[in-house]
């Protein structure tokens, strides 16, 4: 594409900046949680309808799924966006503010809906100007870990086999027109844990005569925590978190049984399994010293979201080409996790992240009460996206990544 068709892109995208922003609003003003977005996935499939796209409703339990055919033969892009909110409790005080208590959109996935709704607006008025086809997923269930893997069981990339996928995120750390691609680890892998530990009881002040299950857990956190400061090398990343901790009856009582939950994060395969296995090793010995018995049951949720390097480099092409060649900010890694790294596993992708930070505002982060990403975000993150899109749809990876080369010498 040549510039000026960029240009043309940038203007669709901001034509459409009224309706993003009207539907965004009406998303934020009554979240829903996971597998329960039904008024969510109803407004998405009505828009799409409305556009004239091929939409599939209830994927997955309550997502939705659209497809939009290009002006000729060509390959399969997916484009996912997740739908759900957090049990959190809004504080913006902004007019659309969440209407029901507890809830609220503080991860922006009302921003990524909008922004996928732009991009099916924008590609369906130059339909002519790319091939293939454009497989939209709104995905429930994004932040109970379980959204992308029913999209999976439901056959939505077995139905409609894409080539490749592209996913998005709001993203708080970067300023509103900035744009976060890099290949390789992009975001961890999550896992869980829950351990028991069972002891005896005795009076308190007859510890001797029991098996103290308090003590078995405070030496087990601790142990827990030197795993990735004794045991990881220091050039990798892991994060071990006990999140709760429970015991205990009475002041009085050497306490029989504790409960532990917690998670595990890693930046690769090699530290993951690991960590996961001084877990067990740590919880075996700790308790076994404290005369103990543990049980430990651990699961792996998530693997590491991992960017394909040529989809980072298309991506990459398309976001200079429609924002300018310095929009490009080249951030570490998150130690958070997002299901999105299961279609990754399965088909090349890449996740963008897009800044939603005006200059001169506070920086809220992600799930916290306060975060109120900049509208002006949505333009700049559909124009990438439809770009991408259309770029993608013209020539193969090899061909596009060469197109790109000269762009990419930063």
């Amino acid at each position: 594409m040549k510039a000026y068709e960029s240009s043309s892109i940038l203007a669709r995208a901001n034509a459409e900046h009224a309706h993003m922003v009207e539907a965004r609003r009406a998303i934020h003003y009554q979240p829903e949680l996971g597998f329960e977005e039904h008024a969510t996935a109803q407004l998405i499939a009505d828009r799409l309808q409305a556009l004239g796209l091929e939409v599939k409703t209830g994927v997955g339990g309550t997502g939705v799924v659209a497809v939009l055919r290009g002006g000729g033969l060509g390959p399969t892009v997916a484009l996912r966006a997740d739908m759900d909110a957090l049990p959190v409790s809004e504080e913006t005080g902004l007019p659309y503010a969440s209407v029901r208590p507890g809830l609220m959109h503080a991860c922006a996935h009302d921003m990524h809906c909008a922004v996928l709704l732009g991009v099916a607006a924008v590609l369906k008025e130059c339909i002519s100007e790319f091939r293939g086809t454009v497989v939209f997923m709104f995905q429930p269930a994004e932040e109970t870990d379980g959204g992308a893997r029913a999209f999976i069981d439901a056959g939505v990339l077995a139905e409609y086999e894409p080539d490749a996928v592209f996913g998005l995120h709001m993203w708080p750390d970067l300023a509103v027109g900035k744009v976060g691609i890099q290949p390789g680890p992009v975001m961890a892998s999550l896992d869980s844990f829950d351990i028991e530990l069972t002891g005896s009881t005795a009076h308190g002040a007859m510890p001797h005569r029991g098996r103290d299950a308090v003590l078995a857990a405070s030496s087990v956190v601790l142990g827990l925590q030197q795993i990735v400061s004794r045991n990881v090398d220091p050039m990798e990343a892991a994060v071990v978190t006990v999140g709760t901790l429970h015991s205990g009856k009475a002041r009085n009582i050497i306490a029989d049984h504790a409960a532990l939950t917690g998670t595990v994060r890693a930046l690769g395969e090699p530290v993951r399994e690991l960590v996961a296995s001084r877990i067990q090793e740590v919880v075996a010995k700790c308790s076994g010293a404290c005369d103990v018995e543990s049980h430990v049951k651990y699961d792996r949720l998530l693997p590491t979201l991992m960017n394909d390097r040529r989809m980072s480099e298309i991506a990459a092409g398309s976001a200079r080409a429609v924002l300018g060649p310095e929009c490009i900010e080249h951030s570490m890694p998150s130690m958070a996790a997002d299901d999105f790294s299961l279609y990754a596993e399965k088909v090349p992708g890449c996740y963008v992240f897009f800044g939603c930070t005006a200059a001169g505002n506070t920086a809220y982060p992600l799930h916290n009460g306060h975060f109120a990403p900049n509208e002006d975000a949505l333009p700049a993150a559909c124009a990438v996206m439809a770009r991408l899109c259309i770029d993608y749809s013209h020539c193969s990876v090899g061909q596009l990544a060469d197109q790109f080369e000269t762009a990419r010498q930063d």
